[in-house]
């Protein structure tokens, strides 16, 4: 087999051998030269296993407080886990210099860099996985806490930011896998330094918590008090930076649902019902580290549960007091954008099928408008404080009943 990068004759292709001609990994070099896996490498290269009791022993038994703050940090992201008597860091390929960071952090308390390999019965065929591991006898660092000391603190957030937060449209969204921690981290944030996270009822999450940006000036605050470890965490700095090609994604979801129009001169009055078909439009910058604007199977899971779990074989009269008296397709896209903005801050476009040949566009306000002037006054006609308060509500209760209850004496 002939090395495309050196081109020496070798027996096999293996990390060795690139690191030390290319600094490529086997999955690097199969990228570069658009090759699959399962022509590079040899059957005795899957399904390779780490041994525990070859695993060299760790500087530290106990780790360090910066060591933990890194720990610390991975876990919030969701990336630090319990495997096999292991624990494991995943990390990705186009991001892999990120994950040697992290290797030169915790690598006195045993942690080592592996790239593995095996055949995926669902995807057919030969997948790379890139961790760091040890032995869970030479670390066990729990339970993680949120460090004392403020300047550690910025530490776990600069790792938690680095390996698990996105940004959509100057917005900083941070999933923590620990509920709780993430509510302490949450408070400390705007207690000791001034930056504002909210806390979204629900999302693409399966669990843990989903925090936003209150705004993209708490976006800048927080990236400006990280400024110098994320400098120092290589590719993160480009993940939150606002230049880049934009894209519009689309998700196009369907729901049948009943209604009726209250007061409608013709058949609409009576209930009935129909299929609909929802459009979804996101503009947004493409992510560096993903290439997506925004995954469909994340857009899919939260539309799905702010949207057509509410509305699935449902009367949208009886939603939401917003839709109650008249569940226009008009009225029923300025309802799901209100359920989206604060998720979607990319939110371009809504386009709602009742019929093949009739459909509403709509586009709502932006999430800083939202945030800034509430729900919109066409959804709150019969909600509203001041709703039987007028004059004229009077003239009513101060007119006789004109019919006998009956039964009354």
């Amino acid at each position: 087999m002939r090395c495309l990068e050196c081109g020496a004759q070798l027996e096999r292709i293996d990390n060795e051998h690139l690191l030390s001609c290319s600094g490529l990994t086997v999955q690097e070099y199969a990228l570069r030269h658009h090759l699959p896996l399962d022509l590079i490498l040899h059957p005795d290269q899957l399904d390779v296993s780490p041994d525990a009791e070859r695993w060299p022993a760790p500087a530290f038994r106990e780790a360090p407080p910066d060591v933990r703050a890194v720990l610390c940090g991975l876990w919030l992201a969701g990336r630090l886990a319990h495997e096999d008597g292991f624990l494991v860091v995943r990390g990705e390929i186009r991001r892999l210099d990120l994950l040697l960071w992290a290797q030169a952090r915790l690598e006195d308390c045993g942690f080592r860099y592996l790239q593995t390999y095996h055949y995926g019965s669902d995807s057919h065929r030969v997948v790379a996985r890139n961790t760091l591991q040890v032995p869970r006898r030479h670390c066990d660092p729990f339970p993680l806490t949120l460090a004392e000391d403020p300047e550690r603190f910025l530490d776990i957030v600069a790792v938690f930011l680095a390996f698990a937060g996105e940004w959509h449209a100057d917005y900083l969204f941070l999933p923590a896998r620990d509920p709780a921690l993430g509510r302490a981290l949450r408070q400390r944030l705007d207690q000791e330094f001034g930056v504002r996270f909210v806390e979204l009822e629900e999302g693409w999450l399966d669990d843990g918590l989903l925090l936003r940006a209150l705004s993209p000036d708490h976006t800048w605050r927080l990236l400006n008090l990280l400024d110098a470890r994320l400098e120092a965490m290589p590719g993160v700095l480009e993940q939150f930076a606002p230049e880049g090609p934009e894209a519009t994604i689309t998700k196009v979801f369907e729901f049948d649902s009943a209604h009726f129009i209250t007061d409608h001169p013709g058949k609409c009055v009576n209930l009935h019902g129909g299929r609909y078909a929802l459009h979804v439009r996101v503009t947004d910058r493409i992510q560096p580290a993903t290439g997506f604007v925004m995954d469909y199977g994340d857009l899919k899971a939260l539309v799905q549960r702010r949207v057509i779990g509410r509305l699935d074989h449902e009367n949208l009269n009886y939603v939401d007091a917003g839709l109650a008296w008249r569940s226009s397709t008009e009225l029923l896209a300025t309802w799901i954008w209100e359920q989206l903005i604060d998720y979607l801050p990319g939110l371009a476009e809504l386009v709602i099928h009742e019929t093949a040949s009739s459909y509403c566009r709509y586009v709502g306000p932006d999430l800083e408008t939202y945030r800034r002037e509430g729900r919109s006054a066409l959804l709150q006609t019969f909600t509203h404080p001041e709703l039987g308060r007028s004059r004229w509500r009077a003239r009513l209760r101060e007119q006789e009943p004109l019919l006998r209850v009956v039964g009354e004496d």
